[in-house]
């Protein structure tokens, strides 16, 4: 190979000293001729003459002298940021923590990288260390086990969104700290699922947890969702929702042997939320309003008791990227970021016991709390 080299590079030296050294005889011809015919074409190019003798260009002579005009090279966009037009999602203009311009590059900044990746880590390690007093603060030999019945799988719409939810948040620290558009999304859902994993297999060694394949199936399903979201404007039409309130403000009972708001599955619900305005056609959207969505969502009731119930639900849903007014790019984050959580609104609900039977089917408007006018309940 390196001989081969030596030979390419001799040859072309060859070539330049013998082009450099070569005898040339000097120009003798009359220039009163070269005059002479600019002056010609260019009468003929003034279009002075008739059409029929007149000198016309070619087309191939024109493609010609603009492509030697043109450096041979494919030109690129070697812009910086990525246009504000192109960082979207479901048709929204989409925002980064600290107000900064989308890149199409990385520009890691070291002091965005102290200050918001330490803070996202100071919370992480918090979060270990309050579990480590509640949910591991018994251990025991590492278990695999599922727990579908004792949570009638609510606990997996949990690890669901919490898997889109982390990969969100950790996508979103990434970009301001001047990672890349298209690499931060990779990232994060790394880091979501990451942390997801560790939680995991540090439940396998509670004493009242385990590993559950299934928990860790939704964890992926969760991750997958947001990254798939990433690159599919079809997906950003179906974005997944929580809400949590204590289960006595509306008339039920925690789960049974819940240590913390965490594992409280009696009081949360989980929802997806439908952006219906960008999902029909143009010519509908003014009938209905631009910030109303569609929101179906599953929880479960008063778990570890007899009277267990499954609740299915159908709910309008206000997006508050529309809703609220704009204003500054962090307020605009703040509000695409809390768009997350479900705001109390009308909704229908469906209960059902542990085996699917039938039971009550209910009207609020603004679930989950019901409103009670003289004797009549919403």
């Amino acid at each position: 190979m390196i001989f081969s080299l030596n030979m390419i590079a001799v040859g072309m030296l060859s070539i330049l000293s013998v082009d450099s050294t070569a005898t040339r005889l000097p120009v003798t011809a009359d220039t009163t001729f070269l005059v002479q015919k600019r002056y010609s074409d260019s009468l003929l190019e003034f279009k002075i003459f008739p059409a029929s003798i007149r000198k016309e260009e070619s087309a191939e002579t024109r493609i010609a002298k603009n492509t030697d005009s043109i450096p041979n090279k494919i030109i690129q966009d070697t812009s910086e940021f990525i246009p504000v037009e192109e960082f979207t999602f479901a048709g929204e203009r989409r925002y980064i923590l600290d107000g900064s311009q989308p890149l199409r590059v990385s520009k890691i900044k070291p002091a965005a990288v102290l200050a918001i990746q330490g803070t996202y880590f100071a919370v992480l390690v918090a979060l270990h260390l309050y579990q480590e007093n509640t949910f591991w603060r018994q251990s025991t030999s590492f278990r695999v086990r599922d727990n579908y019945d004792e949570s009638f799988g609510a606990n997996y719409g949990g690890h669901g969104i919490a898997g889109y939810y982390l990969s969100y948040l950790s996508t979103e620290s990434l970009l301001a700290c001047g990672v890349s558009t298209k690499l931060a999304p990779i990232y994060g859902a790394l880091m979501g699922l990451g942390y997801q994993v560790y939680v995991e297999v540090l439940d396998g060694y509670g004493s009242n947890f385990a590993l559950s394949p299934y928990e860790m199936y939704s964890n992926v399903i969760g991750v997958t969702w947001y990254l798939a979201s990433q690159y599919s404007p079809f997906l950003q039409n179906f974005v997944p929702k929580y809400s949590y309130y204590p289960s006595s403000w509306f008339g039920y009972l925690p789960k049974a042997g819940s240590e913390t708001p965490i594992d409280d599955y009696s009081a949360w619900n989980f929802w997806v939320a439908i952006n219906v305005p960008h999902l029909i056609s143009p010519s509908y959207d003014s009938f209905w309003p631009s910030w109303l969505d569609i929101t179906p969502g599953y929880s479960a009731r008063n778990l570890g008791y007899s009277n267990a119930t499954r609740v299915v639900t159908l709910s309008l849903d206000y997006n508050l990227v529309k809703l609220l007014p704009d204003g500054s790019p962090s307020w605009n984050w703040f509000k695409q970021t809390i768009n997350f959580f479900k705001l109390p609104s009308p909704t229908i609900e469906w209960s059902f016991d542990r085996y699917w039977n039938k039971g009550p089917v209910r009207l609020y408007l603004a679930y989950p709390f019901p409103i009670k006018i003289g004797n009549v309940r919403f």
